[in-house]
């Protein structure tokens, strides 16, 4: 019988109680390896809740149902059992937790879960332990411990079964494709002919119950997000949350009014990637008085190309729209056959083709279009790219790749979008409502050049995406937009943002006008065609790519974060001069991976698609480092996907440049640039044998050792071009400065600090600012600085940053059309 000790807090008592007690179940236990999931502790199928002291089992076993809870929301495996340790007065408490398998199925918010804390009635303890006091007690808890970890290492834990409902539906599906590589959704739900998991549980065995649902009905909102990943970004998304579905039926109804003005004698709206039909679900409902036929829904063709979606969408709306394509399907590898719209097939479908060969039919297309892009970062960490464009060689493909060069043909959305015009409109009383990212219209000029009635703004984040940002709903008119229409040099749109949603499926959540609008731009010119400028001098050392890294290089490469790239992939030749002081990258016209493909480093970066910056030309090239951030300082979701990176200014800011009108403002993106945490020039030793340094900066360390630039002096290239600048500082850059000598100061006092290098704020963040862990009184672990007032005055300069940035950066980025 081990002896107490008392302690105030729960970390101590959790872990002297397993320093007594684990070495008894097995030499090979931790205190660490129970603490998973963030709860006191998980040996292999027992939950174990520790208190100081348990005055309320009420309250302290439903805080462990709600661990539970989460469990089974994440499709992680429930334990069987519970055991509430009373540490100071010896006592354990010991429940089943399939005794409150309702309980456990319940969804618990923060504010839910304190609305039932008193609520909550714990049935008797199956055993209570004194293990203080008793060897006997002390004993049987100890075999409890022990043969839960014994079927732990056997893989015989006991689990409390789940029923599977639409709450933790997408939880058990990733953990079912995480366990079962290559399996997909219909091994998952199953169908006519094949008994999924969820019905049978094979693999979920003893951890999930056999789902009766009559179908998969219940799963009609969420049927994209229980493919394996992959499958779900080659399928495209498809979903639509119902507050924005209902909201676009408004532009539906403004091109049946279009209809109904034209004189025709019918009308079709199509979908050819319906999903489960939310966009079309409630066109019936609400229909304004002045649409003389109330029955909208007969005049829908939907279809769609996931089998799990077609049953649903069918089942949902198939006895009220005039045809669903097919009207009967055969399930052919988890797809509809004869439903892909980018097949030839499809687009001499002949039920569609009637109504596109007759003159008085007016044609109203109305879809989300999948979007996939198979060259993704996903899909090459999946090495899935190669498998996943089997898309790009269907016949619609082959057509629009005549009109969509480049990169664009990558984009299925574009496609999508490009065959709807291509192949359905034919006459001015046609119009498509499409929902999409703004890119097939912002760079689309050569192709693109319809006329926009209404567009609408909504956020992505609520189509299961993972970003924030706009995704368009317009409705677009089959006419010729002129340069001064709406769709013709700009688009102006009104957000709408969704109140009180909630996932996963956000269709409770009502629609919130932002009471603004938002103006697009086209872009005409690339960032990087109107701006990269790569030049070889004569005396240019260059290093040729060599696989592995090369043991004795002539110049070095850059990894993202600014460190040689010893471990990575080379994509280019490195080369190194006197003069060069920088590599910048600034990849793409949007904003929606600028972490990814935007960088400053000292060298070639190892995945190159960059340029040097020298000595000559530095100054002028920072601003697009300066625009590369701009989505980092705007938080609003209105805004991004609709303002790109652009090169259109260009000639306007060279003839600025050479006026000598913006020499103040390229001082201030200089001075920005070397206090901008973004800024990842470092100052290091390379494996060339030279020393490198941050000219981009304002550290003059005296301590440099055969500075390559200048071997009389370590100025900064930096600090030369500020010297007059920094002698009339405006109040918030003298904050700023002044902050920044502090800031050096501090590091020059911490233990890692270099005395041969240079650093600039980035550098001294990574490399200095250094913090370790510690456990709190709750358990916790936290990070603790090393030197709070460093990493507080670094906070302190992001915020500062930020705010010069938007006062006296961001104006003339828009300026000059930077960012457009």
């Amino acid at each position: 019988m081990a002896e107490l000790t008392k302690y105030d807090y729960e970390l101590a008592e959790q872990e002297y109680f397993y320093k007594q007690y684990l070495p008894l179940v097995s030499r090979d236990l931790t205190p660490v390896n129970l603490q998973v999931h963030s709860t006191d502790g998980l040996l292999g199928d027992l939950l174990l809740e520790f208190k100081p002291s348990i005055k309320d089992l009420n309250a302290v076993l439903f805080q462990a149902i709600k661990y539970l809870s989460h469990f089974r929301l994440n499709g992680q495996s429930v334990p069987s059992n519970i055991l509430l340790i009373s540490y100071d007065d010896g006592t354990a408490y010991y429940y089943k937790a399939s005794d409150y398998l309702a309980d456990i199925e319940k969804v618990y918010t923060r504010a839910a879960s304190k609305d039932v804390t008193g609520q909550f009635v714990a049935g008797n303890a199956k055993s209570i332990w004194h293990y203080g006091d008793s060897s006997v007690d002390e004993d049987s808890m100890l075999k409890l411990m022990k043969s839960a970890y014994k079927r732990d290492q056997d893989g015989n834990q006991q689990w409390v079964a789940v029923h599977i409902d639409s709450d933790d539906i997408i939880g058990w599906a990733t953990t079912y494709y995480n366990e079962n590589k290559g399996a997909r959704k219909v091994d998952f739900l199953g169908d006519s002919t094949i008994i999924g998991e969820i019905r049978q549980p094979r693999k979920l065995k003893g951890r999930i119950l056999p789902y009766t649902g009559k179908d998969n009905a219940a799963f009609q909102y969420i049927m994209d997000k229980l493919n394996d990943y992959v499958e779900r970004a080659d399928l495209g998304a498809f979903y639509t949350p119902m507050p924005y579905a209902i909201k676009s039926n408004e532009l539906v109804y403004d091109a049946i009014r279009r209809f109904q003005q034209s004189g025709n004698d019918d009308y079709i709206i199509l979908d050819r990637c319906a999903g489960t039909g939310n966009l079309e679900s409630t066109l019936n409902d609400n229909v304004p008085d002045d649409i003389i036929d109330k029955d909208v829904l007969s005049h829908v063709i939907v279809n769609t190309y996931e089998f799990f979606e077609y049953k649903v969408l069918k089942q949902r709306l198939g006895d009220q729209v005039r045809n669903i394509i097919p009207p009967v399907a055969n399930f052919t590898d988890g797809t509809v056959e004869g439903s892909d719209a980018l097949s030839r097939e499809f687009v001499e479908n002949p039920i569609i083709q009637r109504y596109v060969d007759d003159p008085k039919c007016t044609i109203i297309i109305y879809e989300n279009p999948p979007f996939a892009e198979t060259n993704s970062i996903e899909h090459q960490k999946r090495n899935s790219g190669k498998s996943s464009s089997k898309w790009k060689t269907n016949y619609v493909t082959v057509q629009a790749k005549q009109e969509l060069t480049g990169a664009r043909s990558n984009d299925m959305s574009n496609v999508f979008i490009w065959s709807a015009f291509h192949y359905y409109l034919r006459q001015p009383t046609d119009s498509a409502v499409i929902f999409s990212p703004l890119k097939y219209w912002k760079l689309g000029e050569d192709w693109f050049k319809f006329k926009a009635d209404k567009a609408f703004a909504f956020n992505r984040k609520y189509f299961h995406a993972v970003r924030q940002m706009v995704n368009g709903c317009v409705l677009w008119l089959n006419e010729l937009a002129k340069i001064t229409e709406n769709g013709g040099e700009t688009l102006t749109l009104t957000p709408y943002n969704i109140k009180d949603a909630e996932a996963p499926n956000y269709d409770t959540g009502t629609i919130e006008s932002l009471n603004q609008t938002v103006t697009a731009q086209r872009i005409h010119s690339s960032f990087s065609s109107a701006y990269y400028e790569e030049v070889d001098e004569p005396n240019d050392i260059i290093q040729k790519k060599e696989k592995p890294y090369p043991l004795n290089p002539k110049a070095i490469w850059s990894a993202f974060d600014g460190t040689e790239a010893r471990d990575k992939t080379l994509s280019s030749n490195a080369k190194y001069n006197e003069d060069i002081v920088g590599y910048l990258k600034a990849g793409g016209s949007t904003f929606e991976n600028d972490s990814s493909n935007a960088h400053l480093t000292r060298n070639t970066e190892h995945n190159a698609h960059g340029f040097h910056l020298r000595i000559s030309n530095y100054l002028v090239k920072l601003p697009i480092f300066a625009a590369n951030w701009w989505k980092a300082y705007r938080p609003n979701w209105w805004e991004i996907g609709v303002y790109y990176r652009s090169g259109d200014g260009k000639a306007k800011f060279d003839k600025n440049v050479k006026a000598g009108k913006l020499e103040h403002w390229l001082n201030q993106v200089l001075f920005y640039t070397c206090l901008e945490n973004y800024n990842k020039v470092r100052s290091l030793e390379g494996s060339d044998g030279r020393w490198y340094y941050n000219d981009l900066c304002l550290d003059d360390n005296e301590g440099q050792v055969d500075n390559p630039l200048d071997k009389s002096q370590s100025e900064t290239l930096a600090n030369q071009q500020l010297k007059a600048f920094l002698t009339n500082l405006n109040d918030d850059e003298a904050k700023m400065y002044k902050l920044w000598q502090r800031i050096l100061k501090e590091a020059k006092t911490t233990k890692c600090y270099d005395k041969r290098l240079n650093y600039g704020v980035y550098q001294i963040n990574d490399e200095l600012n250094t913090n370790h862990k510690e456990t709190n009184s709750r358990g916790k672990i936290t990070t603790v600085y090393d030197y709070p007032q460093l990493n507080g005055d670094l906070n302190t300069m992001r915020g500062l940053i930020k705010d010069y940035y938007h006062k006296y950066i961001m104006p003339n980025l828009f300026e000059y059309e930077f960012i457009k």
